[in-house]
């Protein structure tokens, strides 16, 4: 292993001193630690990480010999595997759950072995539940080659117990995590594809707090530019606990993307029309499932970033009399128009270029016309100004600062919403932010809120610094997030 001395010189460090590092460690100096065979000395986290690495070992060693740098894409899944074992809420926050011999018993929730339990202390309402070891849990939720997020082969068609949906608490929300109960997870496919490269397996994840037996439905639609899941999805995925506490019941599915980078050969290389059936598909399973989890008699809301965005107003087409309220968050609802931007150069992003070119299945989106049936078919904003009546109340959000996708794509929907995209009440010039923070009313029931500095995907933090303008933009992204969740309730 000729790099592996010279490695292990550069990046050794203690067992102490990863212990009491960053809860996002530096992912170089746990890979120097799990070279090394240095002990865990019973930390959580640093069992979890080193078990990720010994998972991954052929890999791993054969990456480090022909110095690939796929490397990054392991040793940061482990940093995210550490940093998630470590931020784990106190078991104290798990549901209550109980079994019945004779009398109805509390158990240890955190210690129950995959069985059937009650939710209540009568023990009437039975689910089957089940915990996973840290190790497993990571290596499926931070899959360095972004194959198995997602993905619901494992599950051989049978739909998983429910388990503590630790994803959900991950704190990389600008919004800070705060909820009362680890909302419970359970994994399904709600759709299975075949094609020349395999079996396509796309997972629905359903998120509810383990007793709320009337919860509000959501529909929550990943973003990542129909071409990756893996970094999109996950924070999205961590808004979750925020809306069980809220009182939903959260429904998110994955589904096949445009490029080869991730969820493997057969769900990928697909065009943008198959995703957006998937997620057509994915809202038909939430119909016919939704009495399974909630009785609530509320319509299903719909809410998503980016590309999910885009698809919760695509949707909300589809279905105009079973959708009444959609969150659009930063949504390119409008190909057209953002075509039109990136090529006159008020808009010049190399993301956005990059997207609509790959979509349209150009080389350079200099080559593009307009009239291609990628940009025609998702340029959706026509449609609602020429009946606005039949869409849904929308809650639309976008950070002024946004270099993915133009903050125009919002206002004009804003405007679109009235009857009148070009003259709306939405227009750039005469926004007037409160401390970074501008709301307008688009119509009766709709609102555009917008973040001054904030950037794209201003809803989550990663692994570096929110941003979306300093502390006042902090708050105001907060309040967003917050007016966002109560407005879908």
């Amino acid at each position: 292993m000729k790099h592996l001395s010279n490695l292990i010189g550069c990046l050794a460090i203690s067992a102490s001193a990863i212990a009491n590092a960053s809860i996002f460690p530096d992912p170089q100096a746990l890979l120097a630690h799990y070279l090394q065979g240095k002990p865990t000395n019973g930390n959580p986290s640093l069992e979890a990480s080193m078990g990720y690495f010994k998972h991954h070992d052929a890999a791993l060693r054969e990456m480090l010999n022909s110095g690939s740098a796929d490397i990054t894409s392991i040793v940061t899944g482990a940093s995210y595997c550490f940093a998630a074992v470590a931020s784990k809420p106190p078991v104290s926050l798990l549901p209550k759950l109980y079994s019945q011999d004779g009398q109805c018993n509390e158990v240890n929730t955190a210690l129950a072995h995959r069985s059937w339990y009650y939710t209540d202390a009568q023990c009437t309402t039975a689910i089957e539940y089940k915990n996973e070891s840290d190790t497993e849990f990571c290596l499926r939720e931070f899959d360095y080659k972004a194959q198995r997020y997602g993905n619901s082969e494992d599950l051989n068609f049978v739909q998983d117990a429910w388990m503590p949906g630790y994803t959900a608490t991950l704190p990389i929300t600008t919004k800070p995590q705060d909820f009362a109960e680890i909302p419970l997870v359970q994994r399904t496919t709600y759709k299975t594809t075949f094609n020349e490269r395999g079996t396509c397996h796309l997972e629905m994840r359903v998120y509810k707090n383990a007793n709320n037996h009337s919860a509000t439905p959501i529909m929550m639609i990943h973003g990542g530019g129909w071409l990756e899941r893996l970094g999109t999805a996950r924070t999205a995925e961590a808004q979750l606990a925020q809306f069980t506490d809220a009182g939903f019941v959260v429904y998110m599915p994955y589904y096949r993307l445009v490029e080869d980078r991730e969820a493997g050969p057969a769900c990928n290389q697909v065009n943008i029309e198959d995703s957006k059936q998937d997620i057509r598909d994915a809202f038909l399973w939430v119909q016919a499932n939704n009495a399974n989890y909630t009785t609530s008699n509320k319509s299903v809301r719909i809410t998503g970033q980016s590309a999910g965005g885009h698809m919760a107003v695509w949707l909300s087409q589809q279905f105009p009399n079973k959708v009444d309220k959609i969150a659009p968050m930063f949504p390119v609802a409008d190909f057209a128009h953002q075509l039109k931007e990136v090529q006159d150069g008020t808009y010049v992003h190399g993301y956005i270029e990059r997207m609509i070119a790959i979509l349209s299945g150009k080389a350079h989106w200099q080559d593009l016309t307009g009239n291609e049936p990628v940009v025609v078919n998702n340029s959706l904003l026509q449609a609602i100004e020429q009946a606005p009546t039949q869409a849904p109340e929308m809650f639309i959000s976008h950070g002024m600062a946004d270099t993915i996708v133009s903050p125009s794509q919002s206002l004009r929907l804003c405007n679109a919403l009235t009857g009148n995209i070009a003259s709306g009440p939405a227009q750039a010039n005469t926004l007037v932010f409160n401390e970074q923070y501008a709301q307008v009313q688009c119509r009766n029931g709709s609102e555009l809120h917008l973040l001054e500095k904030a950037e794209h995907h201003f809803d989550g933090c990663g692994l570096g610094l929110c941003d979306v303008g300093g502390p006042d933009g902090l708050v105001a992204t907060q309040a967003l997030m917050t007016n966002m969740i109560e407005w879908l309730k």
